[in-house]
């Protein structure tokens, strides 16, 4: 869909950028040194688009591993890259009655358990396919995971053993890397390296650097391979706890269009509950976008950016249309800027968040279906 047909058909749009998506993965991997990026482009990469995310990556920024959170996601991006040299890791517990499904489409599953592998051993058997895994180890963030050295022991001796398998890699996730809690995270880092090198498990297959650690602890953990999601999208996941070491281009900018203006008068209210009263007569339009949309009920209240000037979302956001103040009588179809950039005047994704009481992840991978997303330089 271009542009034009995205605001005529629908009055909003999506916009995702390739230039941005490619310089903050170069700029990761060159803050933190790494070899191997693992971009994570589960939740139809963070909101932008999965196939359109690894695609990308893979021609332009020679990125040849990628993390989605489902068979079915991992799929779709199998379809987008078919060869096999393309490696798509299934992050979370997986049903293992899929195994053989997994193994046939060359997806490689996180493990948290022996049972979970002598299950899929058993499911393997009529399948020729081997099924590369990645072993999980809970150090504290307490979703799934071996939890102790001889979990991961007897785990990693079935999986060296065992020709339906093969070691992909060995993994943990922080809890607190995006926040002030240091000890929690020296904690978890500690217990990792003690199994896994105790273990002599080869630092090849130690993947540990999720977006918060690369960001601020690239200096304390291996980084040779990094596993990150949220700073490829451009954003930061510890603000506004701390500032980014480095630049970040945002990839994505969110713009509606002004389909509707009028002049509330003095004492008319706006939207359910009529909790925006006007004051004096004033100038208002309406946008056809609404929470169904992903922008959020509580972000009522909400700055947006019109003509290169900061105006407000007037009253509470609706299923599919918000009202947004408006400094005169603006033309019909004037854009209106929820996440992006108009003149001088920003609104970042991370603004959004604070102000809605959430993260930016939430945000991005909220912005539902009904906005077209279309492509940038």
């Amino acid at each position: 869909m271009t542009k034009e047909d995205a605001y005529s058909e629908r009055g909003a749009a999506f916009f995702r950028s390739s230039s941005a998506l490619v310089a903050n993965a170069k700029a990761i991997m060159a803050h933190t040194g790494a070899k191997r990026l693992i971009a994570v482009i589960k939740a139809d990469a963070y909101g932008h688009g999965a196939t359109w995310a690894a695609t990308t990556l893979a021609k332009q920024a020679a990125v040849h591993d990628f993390a989605v959170a489902t068979v079915v996601e991992g799929e779709e991006v199998r379809s987008a890259l078919p060869d096999d040299s393309y490696h798509i890791i299934l992050l979370g517990v997986q049903n293992v009655a899929l195994a053989a499904r997994m193994a046939n489409q060359h997806l490689e599953p996180a493990v948290g358990s022996l049972d979970w592998l002598l299950t899929a051993r058993d499911n393997l058997v009529d399948s020729a396919a081997t099924l590369r895994v990645h072993l999980a180890v809970d150090t504290g963030m307490g979703r799934m995971g071996a939890k102790s050295k001889a979990e991961l022991s007897s785990m990693y001796q079935l999986v060296m053993a065992d020709p339906h398998f093969e070691l992909a890699g060995v993994f943990t996730h922080f809890a607190t890397a995006d926040d002030a809690n240091q000890a929690y995270y020296d904690q978890q880092k500690a217990d990792f390296l003690s199994v896994v090198q105790a273990l002599g498990i080869d630092q090849k297959y130690w993947h540990l650097a999720n977006s918060g650690s690369a960001l601020l602890h690239h200096d304390e953990i291996p980084t040779e391979t990094i596993r990150v999601g949220s700073v490829l999208y451009g954003y930061n996941p510890a603000y506004p706890a701390y500032e980014s070491p480095i630049k970040l281009e945002p990839v994505g900018q969110f713009v509606g269009k002004i389909w509707g203006v009028h002049q509330l008068l003095a004492g008319e209210a706006v939207s359910y509950g009529a909790t925006y009263v006007a004051k004096e007569d004033e100038w208002v339009g309406t946008v056809p976008v609404g929470y169904a949309d992903g922008y959020r009920r509580t972000l009522s209240g909400m700055s947006v950016l019109i003509n290169g000037q900061r105006q407000k979302i007037l009253g509470r956001v609706t299923m599919d249309q918000v009202v947004v103040s408006l400094p005169g009588p603006v033309p019909i179809n004037t854009d209106v800027t929820f996440i992006g950039q108009d003149g001088a005047e920003r609104i970042s994704v991370e603004e959004l968040a604070e102000y809605g009481q959430t993260i930016p992840h939430e945000i991005l991978t909220g912005i539902g279906r009904r906005i077209p997303r279309i492509d940038v330089k």
